[in-house]
C-alpha cells in the first residue's frame, strides 16, 4: 500500500513538472521574441510593400527591403546556411542592408538569417520584419499609398543580437 502511495506521488510530481516546464518554455519564447523591442538599437529602413491579404495569416503588408544575393556569393555560402546581413547608415539616419557575411560582424548592426534553400529562392530576413500585421483597412491604405511611385515605406526596426522586430511603419514621399 505504501509503495503505491509513493508511486502515485512521484507520478503527480512528474506531471506537475511537465506542466510547469511547458509554461516556462512559452514564457522564454515570449521574452526572446520581445528582447529586440526593449534592448535593441532603433534603425529606419526604406522598403517597398504590398498587401497580400492572406486568409490564414491575416491582414499584413509584405515588405521588401531590396536585399539581393549576388551570384558570386552562391559559391561561398552553402544553401540554407546561416548568414548575417549588415546594416549601413545612409542619409538622414536611414539604414540600408548592405553586405552579406558568413560570420557575425564586429561592431556593426546585422540581422541573422538563413541563405535560401535553393538558387531560385530569395533571401528571407524573417517573418518578424517582412510582414507588418495590421487591420484590413490600414493594410489597404498602406498598399494604396505604396502603389504611388513617389512613395516609400520607412520601417522602424529594433535590432538586438541579430534579431529584429518592426516597431513602426510610415509611408513618405521620395524627394
Amino acid at each position: 500500500y505504501f509503495f503505491l502511495q509513493g508511486e502515485k506521488m512521484l507520478r503527480t510530481k512528474w506531471l506537475f513538472l511537465a506542466c510547469a516546464l511547458q509554461f516556462i518554455l512559452i514564457g522564454a519564447m515570449f521574452v526572446s521574441a520581445y528582447l529586440p523591442i526593449y534592448f535593441g538599437t532603433e534603425v529606419k529602413v526604406i522598403a517597398k510593400g504590398y498587401d497580400p491579404r492572406d486568409l490564414l495569416s491575416g491582414d499584413f503588408v509584405w515588405l521588401d527591403y531590396g536585399v539581393k544575393l549576388k551570384k558570386s556569393i552562391y559559391a561561398e555560402i552553402p544553401l540554407n546556411a546561416e548568414v548575417f546581413v549588415c546594416l549601413e547608415r545612409v542619409d538622414k539616419g536611414n539604414f540600408i542592408f548592405k553586405e552579406i557575411l558568413t560570420k557575425p560582424p564586429k561592431n556593426q548592426l546585422y540581422i541573422k538569417t538563413k541563405a535560401p534553400k535553393s538558387y531560385f529562392s530569395r533571401l528571407s530576413l524573417g517573418r518578424n520584419i517582412e510582414k507588418y500585421f495590421t487591420t484590413k483597412e490600414k493594410a489597404q491604405e498602406i498598399q494604396n499609398l505604396l502603389a504611388k511611385p513617389n512613395n516609400q515605406a520607412i520601417v522602424t526596426l529594433k535590432v538586438f543580437r541579430g534579431k529584429a522586430r518592426i516597431v513602426d511603419l510610415k509611408v513618405e514621399s521620395k524627394q
